[in-house]
């Protein structure tokens, strides 16, 4: 299958490498079919392409590399949603944001994390309830760390 997007341009694809996403991610639910690209200069990243919205990407991160001690626990509801047998077929990714500022400002949704069956090419985007967490998570911890210093906080 071959569809145009606006980041990558003209891109193609075998239906096996889509992935589905039965409700959608929060805030494009509409949205149910998606692609991971690589990003070859940086494997801790990919990108989430959905299939029938040109205009949307989604830049991920593993959250593991982000916050050593960050864990997702799988309820037994989730794995039958997503079919998931064995641990080593789930990828956890979070969703990234890029502030006007710049990348070194980037962010992540350690609250509201993809996990994606690889084997049966489904996931779902879920809810991690726990203080430690935010939507806002610095990618980057040292500049986070400087800005509080340097603003007294």
């Amino acid at each position: 299958m071959r569809f145009k997007t606006r980041r990558f341009g003209e891109i193609e694809v075998n239906e096996e490498e889509v992935f589905e996403f039965e409700k959608g991610l929060f805030g494009f639910e509409e949205l149910k079919r998606y692609v991971l690209i690589d990003i070859h200069q940086n494997p801790a990243f990919k990108w989430l392409q959905p299939v029938d919205d040109s205009e949307v990407a989604f830049l991920l991160v593993d959250p593991f590399l982000v916050k050593k001690d960050y864990y997702v626990e799988i309820d037994d509801q989730l794995k039958t949603e997503l079919e998931i047998e064995k641990e080593e077929d789930v990828l956890v990714y979070t969703i990234v944001t890029v502030p006007q500022t710049g990348f070194r400002n980037a962010t992540t949704n350690l609250i509201g994390p993809l996990v994606i069956n690889i084997k049966k090419r489904k996931g779902r985007q879920i809810i991690v309830e726990r203080d430690d967490l935010t939507i806002k998570y610095p990618l980057f911890l040292q500049n986070y760390v400087n800005k509080k210093t340097s603003s007294g906080g």
